[in-house]
């Protein structure tokens, strides 16, 4: 019995250190995406042009701040974050590599099938230059996921300490 309590009192009344929260939530939406600290975060600050990464070593929830890469960046300057590839990138590329796949094919075949008549035709160029540049668009144009707070959009760090 003794060590039934003991048990009890280190298992539930043993002191836990509090999980802070990196919440991308929408207006429009009830769900909202979470990012914990230690996790890889991919963002840009508002006035660059570039992308900076680091691992969120701390969370700030008093003054709204990540600490990543040994300094602070405040959530009010961050213009967008990297949230991954979409289905559209996957699918832009299987186009370019079935493209390059077809050309690669039928330049091997017309050069191996032993008949002089045969060669690569536009049809498999006009194939080839189709799957490849409708690929290429797809990539850039929705390859890519992102979150940029705004009006109806915010970044909020949570502390769920209860």
């Amino acid at each position: 019995m003794r060590l039934t309590l003991l048990l009890f009192a280190v298992l539930f009344c043993t002191c836990v250190r509090a999980q802070r929260v990196l919440l991308f939530e929408k207006l429009t939406s009830s769900h909202s995406e979470r990012v914990y600290e230690g996790e890889s975060l991919r963002f840009r600050m508002k006035g660059d042009d570039f992308w900076q990464e680091g691992y969120i070593r701390e969370m700030r929830p008093d003054i709204q701040a990540l600490v990543i890469n040994d300094r602070y960046i405040l959530l009010e300057e961050i213009d967008a974050v990297y949230r991954g590839h979409t289905a559209a990138s996957r699918i832009g590329y299987a186009l370019m590599t079935f493209g390059a796949g077809w050309s690669f094919f039928a330049a091997l075949g017309y050069a191996t099938d032993g008949y002089d008549d045969t060669s690569y035709s536009t049809d498999d160029a006009l194939i080839t230059a189709a799957s490849v540049g409708t690929g290429f668009l797809l990539v850039k144009l929705l390859g890519k996921r992102k979150f940029r707070p705004g009006k109806y959009k915010r970044l909020r760090i949570v502390d769920l300490d209860f």
